[in-house]
């Protein structure tokens, strides 16, 4: 297998993300029963099939698991699990990156999100293309 190399040491990501302004989703978190959930909106930053950043004023722990729903013009998705990666600062709340879990493990892996992901993924880069295209 050929080693992954990075231009600069603290970029992880394989795949480039897409500005995705158009994109709401939901933070479900269990809770104290399994009945109950928590439900934070979130502001989408980016996004690509394996991750996203995300912007909210409510406080996560890294490592913690979330599930969450996806709701935008041809997007209807519930239930795609991820894990918080990282956190930071940003604009009078936090940034956080996760990773989405299908990719995580292969034993995680759902060829249902991989394609529910992707479709997402190839709304929000098509529409970055026509945006570039008039801009130019």
């Amino acid at each position: 297998m050929q080693e992954v190399t990075f231009p600069i040491q603290s970029e992880r990501r394989i795949k480039i993300r897409h500005t995705t302004s158009a994109l709401t989703a939901t933070v479900c978190l269990p809770g104290l029963f399994s009945r109950s959930k928590t439900r934070i909106v979130v502001n989408c930053i980016d996004f690509n099939r394996y991750g996203m950043a995300f912007h909210s004023s409510q406080k996560f722990r890294l490592g913690e698991k979330i599930e969450l729903c996806f709701r935008g013009r041809y997007i209807a998705e519930n239930g795609i699990q991820a894990q918080i990666l990282n956190c930071g600062e940003h604009e009078h709340g936090f940034r956080y990156g996760i990773q989405f879990a299908y990719c995580a493990s292969s034993r995680d892996y759902s060829r249902e999100v991989d394609n529910a992901l992707s479709r997402i993924e190839g709304l929000f880069s098509k529409a970055q293309e026509v945006c570039r295209s008039r801009a130019s």
